[in-house]
């Protein structure tokens, strides 16, 4: 496998500068060298080797997920027979019905995605995770559906038609198959070395066209509501030890006006930089 160079600055300033982030999607064509990227022969030598494991991939066709052991198999670690691991052929079955190859938590593996996964949290308040979806000519791994975060793909094979539901009714917070797809408000094709950036909560969907497709997504979430008050909830139990620790002494009415005291407080003169750093640090930890 290659390593990746970082994507181009002015790239990233069209992708997700202020007149795009959060307003509006944006197509950037023959944008990246994909040869710098994971291509379908990196996948096949990681499938035939049975390097992978589940769940760092899954099949998915039109949104239904075929049973994992259907596509895996045992190996033998160490003495004991270890269910999870590739079964390339079995794979290669699913995809010949049409079923799309869906890579899990790329950068934890591929140093060329991590790197750009990195480049992006020091670009912006954002936790990165990235995937790869290597789907059979005239298919569609998901269904229509939102994220729960931006959306970075990179078109590294083939030919992939989007459609976006981009209807005010339609955007979300969170992560979703509400979607009425019968009127998209956006349709085009990603060829390769072309990148795509979509806002939080666009419907969308894709599919592969005049052969097989492979794309890179990375999602880009910022702190959500709960991911504050959690970072804010960590500081407390970090900071106020005894309370924490020594609740017992206290009656209860004692112990509940001591805690709201506390929080007014924390809240207070909690600095607001120092607080997204704080929620950031704790969802980076949780993808990898």
């Amino acid at each position: 496998m290659t390593t990746a160079t970082p994507l181009p600055a002015a790239l990233t300033g069209r992708l997700l500068g202020d007149a795009t982030w959060g307003v509006t999607h944006r197509v950037e064509k023959q944008a990246v060298d994909p040869a710098e990227l994971l291509t379908s022969d990196d996948i096949r030598r990681l499938l035939d080797a049975s390097l992978l494991k589940w769940p760092y991939f899954t099949l998915l066709k039109h949104g239904e997920v075929p049973t994992v052991s259907s596509y895996t198999t045992k190996r033998d670690v160490i003495g004991h027979k270890v269910a999870g691991f590739a079964d390339s052929r079995a794979i290669g079955r699913h995809m010949a019905g049409g079923a799309s190859l869906k890579l899990n938590q790329v950068g934890d593996w591929h140093r060329g995605t991590r790197d750009i996964a990195r480049e992006l949290e020091e670009m912006l308040p954002v936790a990165v995770n990235s995937y790869v979806f290597w789907t059979p000519e005239e298919s569609r791994g998901m269904l229509p559906h939102r994220d729960a975060a931006h959306v970075l793909a990179i078109q590294l094979e083939g030919r992939k038609e989007w459609h976006l539901y981009a209807e005010p009714d339609q955007i979300g917070a969170s992560a979703g198959l509400d979607v009425d797809a019968s009127r998209p408000t956006h349709v085009f094709t990603l060829e390769p070395g072309d990148v795509l950036y979509l806002p939080h909560g666009w419907p969308h969907d894709a599919v592969a066209r005049g052969g097989d497709s492979l794309h890179l997504t990375f999602t880009l979430t910022e702190p959500t509501p709960e991911d504050l008050v959690d970072a804010l909830l960590r500081r407390f139990l970090d900071d106020e030890h005894d309370l924490v620790h020594h609740f017992q002494t206290r009656p209860l009415p004692a112990r509940t006006s001591e805690v709201r005291s506390a929080l007014i407080e924390r809240v207070r003169t909690l600095d607001g930089a120092h607080w997204t750093r704080t929620a950031l640090e704790t969802m980076r930890e949780a993808i990898g």
